[in-house]
């Protein structure tokens, strides 16, 4: 068995309950948050950077546990085989987040246009280009279509990218 990096796209609103069933099966998993201060609220909210994603570690062989786990919408996959996730990306999701999974958010939002060609300069991706697709409503995140997991859609905080 030689475990890789996958990601796992889960039902809405199931990222941490599939996130705390794969830990107590042993699988080395990955959920970045973000801390976001809601208006009504005297705290901060807990955020997936990722809505419905997780990245988790295991071997091919492993593949129908993880399929089959409640909670589990699919694998991310391009063809028959699941799509492994970089070591390169791994590390720099882990750089960023404490000890309890946060990544912090520290520059203020940019306007952008759909098309345009941007710089990750900041959090889980950053150094990875992509093309900004749209700005979300809570006009805090933004869609991008990330080139180095084969033009794959990612949901980040906006203080997150540069021209």
């Amino acid at each position: 068995m030689n475990p890789k990096w996958y990601l796992v796209k889960t039902k809405p609103l199931n990222e941490n309950k599939v996130f705390t069933r794969l830990d107590e099966a042993g699988f080395e998993t990955i959920f970045p948050r973000i801390r976001k201060k809601l208006r009504k609220r005297e705290h901060p909210d807990v955020r997936p950077l990722f809505p419905t994603y997780l990245f988790v570690r295991f071997a091919l062989e492993q593949l129908r546990t993880i399929r089959y786990t409640r909670g589990v919408a699919k694998v991310v996959s391009f063809g028959p085989e699941p799509q492994e996730v970089g070591d390169d990306i791994i590390s720099a999701v882990r750089e960023r987040m404490d000890g309890e999974g946060i990544v912090t958010l520290l520059r203020p939002p940019a306007h952008w246009n759909p098309g345009d060609r941007i710089r990750i300069g900041e959090g889980p991706f950053e150094g990875l280009e992509a093309i900004f697709l749209e700005e979300l409503p809570d006009r805090d995140r933004v869609v991008l279509l990330l080139d180095a997991v084969s033009s794959f859609r990612v949901t980040i905080g906006k203080d997150h990218i540069e021209r």
